[in-house]
């Protein structure tokens, strides 16, 4: 839940380098069945605390997508323990840092379209040093870098006490790909000035039902639009469901429209819902766009539909469900992202959900917009996190391209963001208002404009190398310390007189530079005369005899104190009746060496086990 911080409405973007820390850790490791869970828990807890804004709409809209969210987080946690390599930790955290923009990448496209809401990357919008790698990579190349930081800074953190050199390394590895990407050229707009007023209509709270407030939006935003006439812009937008009814075909609405956008004389882009194409009755999400003299001169039909809100998937399966009955009728999308016309300019309009997939802006910026104009309405979302969250992709996707976006919301938040992401003159929610501001055009592209979703495919050919990369084994002849360390495995003994000539061998052979303390109570069965006739051909191994039975914590403690006195490095404890394996030794002493003060072996985390053991 942590992560969610880092977005609106609570919006500490910092957060986000050091809230995914505690999910690594856990995740590193952890089995494939584990992960699974691990990464679902973790996903529903940001998601479905990054969405709550829809739970007042609908519960079961909230509850689909968090699961569906959820359910990317957790194929990032099941294959990134595939990817994880303990022998080289910086290439795996890398590897995770490619599988995570990867996986926001696969979220964009499956299933109904994708969803790309809460993406990691959006928590830097504010971030003026990371944010301009989003001109090159797009918003996956800005959540690999997050996800990467977390990754390092984890790494650091483990190796602070015994590595601090290489704890200070991975920390300023970790600022270094932070601060970066600040030198990235966004190339700077080459166009003309280009005046724009958006017309924020809609001062209703979302309390007042649809049948009253929209009608009376249309009015509104024809007074404020009237407002202009004494110093008309080069162009006006009226943002989505601005007019309820299609103005071509209700003359009302059309007699309102076109004498408002007369009296004006500019250019007018006009959201509202289309009834009427190639002559057959269908519903449109549709931008019009209007000249000074009251014609239809352009059309924008909106493609990406909202699923279950613009249109109901297997509705006839499905119509059990009473909550899709609110959505009466299905949209048609459109077919074409047209670029739009007022006299030498062109500009790209995308409306409100379409914002949130990368791909669709850019196209329409490549095939020439010279400017993005995102028309939205979040009313039915009232005063949420919702329309900021939607904001932050409007600055997103201007940095994406270099582009100023017009972001106009029928019922706010209205804004003007400039090719950097700085945000101009937002508007607060529900208030009736004219926004206006000189933007500048450009013909001008970024690398990600010219090149669009490369950044996913390379991260995609880096985590199969990863995967596909034969794991070194460990050669168990070897000792795991390193050149001149110690280590003394303590084996307490009673009656073990079975295993502890085999216990004492396998170990001497798993661990050659380790050498052997058995404490034994005063066995009766004579397990202390098998340790001496070993120890006697062999200085590795000691015996230390006590004249009863003491307990096991005290035979540890006579161990330690033993280590600590004669200088060793490690001291390792471990039971005599092999159901401890003596060749684990090498990864327990090695997992000690690398970055731990103390290390446990245990039956009962991943890769443990037991065998011919009760339930309890």
């Amino acid at each position: 839940m942590g992560l969610s911080f880092s977005q609106p409405p609570v919006g500490i973007g910092p957060l986000a380098f050091v809230a995914l820390i505690p999910f690594l850790w856990l995740l590193r490791g952890a089995r494939p069945r584990r992960a699974l869970l691990l990464g679902f828990v973790f996903g529903f807890a940001t998601f479905g605390s990054l969405l709550y804004w829809i739970v007042d709409l609908t519960f079961l809209g909230w509850f689909a997508l968090s699961l569906t969210s959820s359910a990317y987080v957790a194929l990032f946690a099941l294959v990134g323990t595939l990817l994880w390599q303990e022998d080289h930790p910086i290439w795996s955290s890398i590897g995770l840092a490619a599988l995570w923009g990867l996986t926001e990448y696969l979220r964009s496209m499956w299933p109904l379209g994708g969803f790309t809401w809460g993406g990691l990357g959006y928590s830097q919008v504010g971030n003026g040093f990371l944010l301009p790698l989003a001109s090159i990579t797009g918003v996956w190349g800005v959540s690999s870098v997050v996800l990467l930081v977390d990754a390092f800074l984890l790494l650091a953190l483990e190796r602070l006490r015994r590595q601090p050199a290489m704890s200070a390394m991975l920390a300023g590895v970790s600022l270094a790909v932070v601060l970066l990407p600040a030198l990235t050229p966004i190339p700077a707009p080459n166009g003309r000035p280009v005046d724009v007023a958006i017309v924020q209509g809609n001062h209703f709270d979302q309390r007042i039902p649809t049948t009253v407030s929209i009608p009376a939006i249309a009015v509104e935003s024809a007074r404020l639009h009237d407002s202009l006439a004494a110093n008309p812009p080069d162009l006006v937008v009226w943002p989505e469901d601005a007019v309820d009814l299609d103005p071509r075909l209700y003359s009302d609405y059309g007699a309102l429209v076109t004498s408002t956008v007369r009296r004006v004389g500019v250019p007018t882009l006009v959201g509202t819902i289309g009834g009427l194409q190639d002559g057959h009755h269908r519903t449109y999400n549709e931008s019009l766009l209007y000249d000074g003299r009251g014609n239809v001169v352009g059309t924008y039909i909106k493609r990406h539909l909202v699923p279950f809100g613009e249109y109901v998937p297997w509705r006839h399966v499905l119509s059990f469900i009473h909550e899709l009955r609110q959505v009466g009728s299905d949209f048609t999308p459109g077919t074409r992202g047209n670029i739009l016309h007022v006299g030498e300019l062109s500009f790209a309009d995308v409306i409100c959900y379409e914002n949130s997939f990368p791909s669709l802006d850019r196209r329409m910026i490549d095939a020439g917009g010279q400017f993005l104009v995102v028309s939205t309405n979040n009313a039915s979302f009232g005063r949420t996190a919702a329309s900021r969250q939607h904001l932050d992709m409007s600055r997103m996707r201007a940095v994406e391209n270099g582009r100023w976006v017009v972001h106009a919301g029928v019922s706010g938040i209205s804004a003007f963001v400039d090719p950097h992401g700085n945000v101009f003159q937002p508007t607060k929610l529900y208030e009736a208002t004219l926004d206006r501001a000189t933007i500048r055009s450009s013909t001008a592209k970024t690398f990600y404009t010219r090149f669009g979703d490369w950044f996913p495919w390379v991260a995609f050919a880096f985590v199969l190398v990863l995967l596909l990369w034969p794991r070194r084994g460990r050669d168990r002849s070897e000792t795991a310390l390193p050149e001149g360390a110690r280590a003394l495995v303590i084996l307490p003994t009673y009656d073990e007189r079975a295993t502890v000539e085999e216990v004492i061998g396998r170990t001497l052979a798993a661990a050659p530079a380790a050498d052997v303390l058995v404490v034994d109570d005063g066995s009766p069965d004579g397990t202390a005369e098998i340790v001496r006739n070993v120890a006697s051909g062999n200085p590795r191994v000691r015996l230390l005899e006590r004249p009863g039975k003491a307990g096991l914590a005290s035979a540890y403690q006579e161990g330690f104190r033993r280590a600590l006195d004669e200088g060793y490095e490690l001291a390792v404890e471990m039971d005599s009746d092999l159901s401890h394996q003596p060749e684990q030794l090498p990864a327990l002493l090695a997992a000690g060496v690398a970055r731990n003060d103390l290390t446990i072996g245990s039956r009962y985390v991943p890769g443990g086990g037991v065998s011919n053991w009760g339930f309890l």
